[in-house]
């Protein structure tokens, strides 16, 4: 393999994952709570609305997140508590090129 030809195949491994990461956020899907239900992450507006799925509390929408630069932000409640906490998290995309 030529220098050129790894060049290529980078670039265009760097070009799917980039393809990729634009298709979903890395916090979208299902998630396990504290006590052990399902919440899900999902796209919702111009953010996300995390609900539950499982649990007494199950079709609930508990609550919101929004990004910002990589920044997540937002608010759930705890149903059980009726308690709303306020948060921010960032979430990365590791990429591993493999060569010989």
């Amino acid at each position: 393999m030529t220098v050129t030809m790894f060049k290529r195949g980078l670039a265009a491994a760097m070009m799917l994952v980039a393809a990729q990461a634009g298709a979903a956020e890395p916090i979208e899907g299902n998630w396990r709570t504290a006590n052990g239900d399902t919440a899900q992450i999902a796209k919702c507006g111009r953010g996300f609305c995390v609900t539950l799925k499982t649990g007494k509390h199950a079709g609930k929408q508990v609550g919101s997140l929004s990004i910002v630069n990589g920044e997540y932000t937002g608010r759930i409640t705890d149903l059980d508590s009726d308690r709303t906490y306020s948060g921010s998290s960032t979430a990365a995309i590791h990429v591993f090129v493999a060569h010989r």
